[in-house]
């Protein structure tokens, strides 16, 4: 059972956000926030959409919800485990040093939460199914940083996950000292194709290093595949970013 809970509603200028938990494992609660413009009802496309490495979590790609919301989409953004909502201590202080130390880097601790992040977001999609009437062949998966990353695995592992962006993800980090086999991008980001991939790079980016990190992670990349390098760093997508992305979508 999902365990579905509405724990608040608001309006946001014509957007219905509703903050809401549900069982994705046994005792694995997920906080996510489900974006709707009411009006355009449930038929349309929908998103999960995944943050990056932030303490507050979901609430982080606020803006990027907003932005594919007005463009036609429906989203659902969840919390990773540990982060947001599902903070549960092993992460103390959300630095970089912190971070890597405590489950970037190691390397059991890390496959593990990787794992649960995947089944998270097959629940994700079951809750969009079941509880919303989500068309099944219309739904799409987006991550930034961290999110983006992790998503390479996901939407491999994920059949049902019909089209992919991501943006600014990579291999590993500036600060990732390695990863075990099932836990590594490069083996699965060729099992994405034949569906759509879409990325999205900073050529300055100092988190994933372009020559080291994210171009030989993208030629495993199979087709179809859209990459993009925009002149910024590690940062959040800028507004003519998502709008080339919602076009893509």
């Amino acid at each position: 059972p999902f365990s579905l809970e509405t724990l608040t509603v608001e309006d946001d200028q014509g957007i219905r956000v509703e903050h809401i938990s549900f069982t994705s494992t046994p005792d694995e609660v997920v906080h996510a926030d489900y974006y709707t413009v009411p009006a355009a009802g449930r038929g349309r496309p929908h998103l999960v959409l995944v943050h990056g490495g932030i303490q507050s979590g979901k609430e982080s790609v606020r803006t990027i919800a907003e932005v594919l919301v007005r463009r036609g989409f429906g989203v659902i953004a969840i919390d990773m485990p540990y982060f947001g909502e599902r903070d549960t201590g092993l992460l103390r202080s959300f630095s970089e040093a912190d971070k890597h130390e405590h489950l970037y880097n190691r390397e059991s601790t890390y496959l593990e939460w990787l794992v649960q992040l995947v089944k998270d977001i097959g629940r994700t999609i079951d809750l969009l199914q079941d509880h919303y009437g989500v068309d099944p062949d219309r739904i799409g998966y987006v991550g930034f940083s961290r999110g983006a990353q992790a998503g390479f695995v996901v939407v491999g592992a994920e059949p049902r996950l019909a089209a992919a962006g991501l943006m600014y993800g990579g291999h590993f980090d500036r600060s990732e000292t390695g990863h075990l086999a099932a836990a590594c991008p490069a083996n699965y980001i060729g099992r994405i194709a034949p569906r759509p991939l879409w990325l999205l790079s900073g050529e300055f980016d100092g988190d994933y290093d372009r020559e080291r990190s994210v171009e030989p992670l993208y030629r495993h990349a199979g087709q179809p595949t859209e990459i993009h390098w925009v002149e910024t760093g590690h940062q959040l997508p800028r507004q003519e970013d998502l709008e080339r992305l919602a076009d893509w979508l």
